[in-house]
């Protein structure tokens, strides 16, 4: 199938024109597809309009004309009504085999109930929240390489990387653990700021350099190796022995001013842990299965089962 606008195929369709689902509608139309739009919103959608879009009254006229359907929807309850519950919902409009790729930010479950209903209905349905706007999008697409059809090549025209990242719930799920770890290092670093403010350092001035040393990394990387299992590279980190010292001056200095810094704590009391073990002459990398067992990372097989009960109970006939 080809949604390309001079070849005849079937119009790409967007419901929700906020900054992203504006950003993707432009950069499809510049790709030269043929696009149609929906917001409730009138004025959301004259800017498209008098730029080449075609406009539909409803999700469901729009699904009725459109082979490849992108949802951006502010959450789970507003996903759930325009997909599937309202009168005229896309499922009502859709045609056997149209794609539905949902680009909100939602809960597995999310993914489970509203997937399971365009299923019954021979349709496609794909979690795909993004990360950034068109043309620079990272798309987390919850399904196996070739999930997405021939809407991949769509999706890859408009996108800067496409990731698989599991099965369905699992592109939902990655884009909120991806909102933990940007907005827990901004909750960090805010402190880190207010603790300087308090000393009578330049906040500012803390913070570009921090930015230019190893403060400005989230972590993330070094968090990786672990999980890859990349022994040769947490090798070269230093041994946590040094961290837990760090992180006690650190907790010294946060108790020097009258900022109250839980993220400090957190961390100075999980190294105290770690001191407590073997780990403490390792790299501190290795320290994560620790944390593993600290943090329970691994459900008994009893806790799986009900939770997976629960979600079969939750999801529509």
């Amino acid at each position: 199938m080809s949604w390309s606008g001079g070849g005849g195929g079937p119009s790409v369709g967007v419901i929700g024109l906020g900054g992203m689902g504006t950003a993707l509608s432009q950069e499809l139309l510049l790709a030269g597809y043929a696009v149609m739009v929906h917001d409730r919103r009138p004025e959301r959608v004259e800017e498209l309009a008098a730029a080449g879009t075609e406009v539909a009254d409803s999700a469901a006229h729009l699904a009725a004309n459109c082979g490849l359907v992108i949802t951006f929807l502010p959450g789970p309850t507003e996903v759930e009504h325009v997909l599937v519950e309202a009168p005229d919902s896309v499922l009502s409009g859709a045609r056997e085999g149209t794609i539905v790729l949902d680009m909100s930010t939602c809960g597995p479950d999310t993914a489970i109930r509203v997937g399971e209903a365009f299923d019954i209905a021979g349709c496609v349905f794909v979690d795909c929240p993004v990360s950034r706007k068109a043309p620079e999008m990272t798309v987390l697409i919850g399904g196996e390489p070739g999930v997405l059809g021939a809407a991949e090549a769509v999706l890859a025209a408009v996108s800067r990387t496409l990731v698989h990242c599991g099965s369905r719930g699992a592109g939902y799920a990655t884009k909120l653990l991806n909102q933990h770890v940007k907005y827990a290092w901004y909750l960090a670093s805010s402190e880190a700021l207010l603790i300087a403010r308090e000393w009578g350092l330049d906040a500012a001035a803390v913070a570009q350099a921090i930015e230019r040393s190893s403060g400005g990394d989230s972590g993330l990387d070094t968090a990786a190796e672990f999980f890859r299992g990349d022994v040769a590279q947490m090798a070269t980190h230093a041994p946590a022995r040094t961290i837990h010292k760090d992180m006690q001056l650190v907790k010294q200095l946060a108790a020097g001013s009258s900022v109250r810094s839980p993220t400090v704590d957190v961390v100075a009391d999980f190294f105290e842990r770690v001191a407590e073990t073997h780990y403490l002459e390792r790299p501190y990398p290795e320290s994560t299965e620790l944390l593993a067992r600290l943090r329970r990372e691994r459900p008994s097989a009893e806790t799986r089962t009900g939770a997976a009960e629960s979600r079969t109970r939750s999801t529509p006939s």
